[in-house]
């Protein structure tokens, strides 16, 4: 099984294989030569037997594939990628040359990355794991990565776009310092990293005072007894304040640190999960609102994560599972859309690819999941990116070819702003019949919540009223006679759609006529004379009174009107015989039947 505590510890020793491994393959190049016979295609590499993290150096070779740095029988590439965008849109990619030991950088020449500029920015003796990139606002990249070789933070500060002679210097030499770093950028363009201290087993900050970083403040945010800071993430708020994800590997807790400033001087330390052994490979990224959101491992089970944070200082996380088939989430990286919806990178090590998964909501409840790349052993050291319109852009390796890879294509991870929606009822111009009616619209799947407003006329409605991510509301206390007009919006993080284009809908509300009673004859009347008279009390809001007769209460089906009067005159009515009457008052709003049923009465013999 993995042995995450020897991963920790003995990295370093990765230096020493490969150096060895480089040696020995010379010796054997040198008797195949005098033997002949070239058998360096069949003993390129060996199968790895997946008891630790796998090493690329160690990994089965696979058909070739395009990617940014081609591979050569001599270049091992693409570990501990880092990569940012342009304003352009145009990735930036800082990585480790494992066969050369280099710090290297990659700039691409357009989206795709077709015909980068590849330079080695540091090659003094072993140095370059653990790199992390940013971009000033200028689009120069800074760099922050280990030293190997002497146990140092150091950084990289480019002096142009093309980084042609960036200024090297190292930040934190006091013992084993620069494991794990993660470097951003404030607005005025000075560095701040995060880091382990592997000597003390601390989680360290370095924040610049310049541009050049000569003399950055340093300082211990967590560690006191224990063995912290590992994996570290950083991001800073939109007013420069340092948030920082890492894992604490003695309690085995994903933790995060909220700075109180930029100097990071008291920070709020909490733990986000401590359900197993869970926190590594996190990654973090901040929402518009500045709340984290965070990816990363479980060890225990061998999942990919997130922790959704509440609010800002994240007091009350949720946890949730995001894939979970097989060992899976692995070399995490987050960011979030343009609305806020995150999305993830990530190695999937039970079948060697590089995987996807997307939000389709803030809590990441049901995420679609996605393989990107899976020729040969694909996807370690994952770093990702969105573009300004949403679609995600990936560094990683690929360990079967020695490469560095990207990883560019039109996969949605954010359909923007709610889309076109209509409203359903009441239609247009309809009559409603009832001082209450059900509004009812069109349900969209990407908007996360909906308001309407109804007034009587278009420019008095201002008061929009939720119904959360339900299509329907029920108004109330509507007046007799009346239009209103009403309108519903649709709404996520990215901006707010109004139904039919904003057009509003109309409706008048008509009541049917009220209760009313007939008054004579009276019900069971005899004696009636051959001509008699109906009569009726009025009914509000009554347009139209309509009358029927007839010797059955069946056969009463010819209503004769009265207009607006509320008597009638019935003539040439048979002698000693029962007729049975009704009356009804009519509006467009309805039909309302007199009270008490039908009537009868009984003529003269």
């Amino acid at each position: 099984m993995y042995n995450k505590e020897k991963f920790m510890n003995q990295l370093p020793s990765r230096k020493i294989i490969a150096v060895v491994s480089v040696l020995l393959t010379l010796l054997l190049n040198n008797l195949i030569m005098t033997a002949g016979v070239d058998l360096r295609a069949a003993n390129d590499v060996s199968t790895p037997t997946r008891t630790e993290e796998p090493l690329s150096e160690e990994l089965p070779a696979a058909p070739a594939r395009t990617g940014v740095e081609p591979r050569s029988t001599s270049v091992g590439v693409g570990e501990y990628t880092s990569i940012a965008l342009t304003s352009d849109d145009i990735p930036v990619i800082s990585y480790y040359d494992y066969t050369n030991y280099d710090l290297k950088l990659a700039v691409c020449t357009d989206a795709a990355c077709a015909s980068p500029t590849i330079s080695t920015l540091d090659s003094t003796e072993v140095v370059g794991e653990y790199t992390s990139l940013a971009l000033t606002s200028s689009g120069i990249p800074v760099i922050s990565y280990y030293d190997w070789t002497n146990r140092d933070l150091k950084l990289a500060v480019c002096n142009n776009a093309a980084c042609t002679s960036p200024a090297i210097s190292t930040l934190d030499s006091t013992g084993t310092m620069g494991y794990g770093t993660s470097i951003a950028v404030t607005s005025s363009n000075l560095p701040v990293i995060s880091y382990t201290d592997n000597t003390d087993r601390n989680l360290k900050l370095a924040v610049c005072n310049n541009a050049a970083c000569t003399s950055p403040t340093l300082s211990t945010l967590d560690g006191a007894g224990s063995s912290v800071g590992y994996y570290t993430s950083l991001a800073l708020t939109s007013s420069g304040i340092p948030v920082i994800s890492y894992y604490d590997d003695t309690n085995g807790n994903l933790k995060l640190a909220v700075c109180n400033d930029a100097a990071c001087t008291t920070p709020t330390l909490s733990t986000l999960d401590s359900t197993g052994d869970v926190g590594l490979f996190t990654s973090i990224a901040l929402t518009s609102s500045d709340v984290p959101v965070i990816s990363y491992f479980d060890y225990s089970n061998f999942d990919l994560k997130l922790a959704v944070c509440n609010n800002a200082a994240c007091a009350s996380p949720t946890i949730s599972t995001l894939d979970s088939t097989g060992d899976i989430g692995w070399f995490t990286s987050i960011a979030v859309t343009s609305s806020d919806l995150p999305v993830i990178s990530y190695y999937d090590r039970t079948n060697g690819n590089l995987k996807l998964a997307v939000c389709t909501d803030a809590a990441c409840t049901s995420p679609t999941i996605s393989t990107l790349d899976s020729t040969g052993l694909v996807g370690e050291h994952t770093s990702l990116v969105l573009t300004s319109s949403n679609l995600p852009v990936i560094s990683y390796s690929d360990a079967s070819n020695r490469n560095l890879k990207l990883y560019h294509a039109p996969v949605t991870v954010d359909e923007g702003k709610p889309n076109s929606f209509a409203k359903s009822t009441p239609t247009n111009n309809a009559t409603v019949t009832s001082t209450s009616t059900t509004l009812t619209w069109g349900a969209i799947s990407n908007a996360t919540s909906y308001e309407y407003c109804i007034a009587t006329s278009t420019a008095a409605c201002t008061t929009w009223t939720s119904t959360g991510t339900n299509a329907t509301t029920t108004v109330t206390g509507l007046a007799h006679n009346t239009t209103y007009y009403w309108q519903v919006r649709a709404i996520n993080a990215a901006g707010t759609t109004y139904a039919n284009s904003e057009s509003f809908a109309r409706f008048t509300v008509v009541l049917p006529p009220a209760a009313f009673n007939k008054t004579s004859p009276a019900n069971n009347a005899t004696n009636q004379p051959t001509t008699v008279t109906l009569k009726w009390a009025a009914s509000t809001r009554a347009t139209i009174y309509e009358y029927c007769i007839a010797l059955t209460q069946a056969a009463c089906t010819n209503w004769k009107s009265t207009g607006t009067q509320t008597t009638v005159a019935v003539s040439g009515l048979a002698k000693g015989k029962a007729y049975f009457w009704q009356v009804r008052a009519k509006n467009v709003g309805g039909t309302t039947i007199s009270s008490a049923g039908y009537r009868k009465f009984t003529t003269i013999r």
